[in-house]
């Protein structure tokens, strides 16, 4: 008899930690999702041939050949990766190769150990010591080519601004403006640092 109780006291004792530590692990796999930004991944051994659109922010460490679309989030190129084609994304980071056009709405970072033949459009750059560029750059916001692959976002987001709330019309028009003004600003602090 009392050994019985000797043993049932442990299992009693087992099945509430494991039904302690189940509740601890649930939060958290709840909240991992919506606290983590979905990114997406080209491996370093996978290579693309075609045009990507990314609704996500896009990690690339492998080899693409095509247009990359990622318009309202950031494209990484890592070291080890290689981008032959345009890219348009709202930022951009390149530690890796590119043979195209970088159009970025709102930044591009070049950084050491990079190399970029081409053009970039973009109202504010970083090039950091020890990356090589090749091409023409363009800081200028009001540039027809970033002013034409990102005006459907600045018509979607008006459109959502005013259908939001229909009596503040007037002030969706003027969010619009001051970030332009904001990102002209950091243009020019950029261009007047360099």
């Amino acid at each position: 008899m009392f050994h019985k109780a000797k043993h049932r006291q442990p299992e009693a004792m087992a099945a509430s930690v494991v039904a302690a530590d189940s509740s601890r692990t649930s939060p958290l796999r709840q909240e991992t999702p919506s606290t983590r930004s979905s990114v997406s991944v080209i491996g370093g051994h996978t290579r693309v041939q075609g045009d990507i659109d990314a609704g996500e922010d896009l990690t690339v460490e492998g080899h693409v050949e095509g247009t990359i679309t990622c318009k309202q989030n950031t494209v990484t190129l890592g070291s080890s990766g290689r981008i032959v084609g345009d890219v348009y994304a709202h930022t951009l980071h390149v530690s890796g190769e590119v043979e195209g056009n970088l159009v970025a709405s709102h930044r591009a970072t070049i950084h050491k150990g990079a190399t970029v033949r081409g053009t970039i459009v973009t109202p504010c750059l970083m090039l950091e010591d020890g990356s090589t560029f090749h091409g023409n750059i363009d800081m200028d916001p009001e540039n027809e080519l970033l002013q034409g692959a990102f005006s459907e976002l600045a018509d979607n987001r008006q459109t959502r601004s005013s259908s939001s709330d229909g009596s503040d019309t007037g002030m969706a028009g003027s969010d619009e403006p001051q970030t332009t003004a904001t990102q002209e600003g950091d243009a020019k602090q950029v261009d007047s640092s360099t």
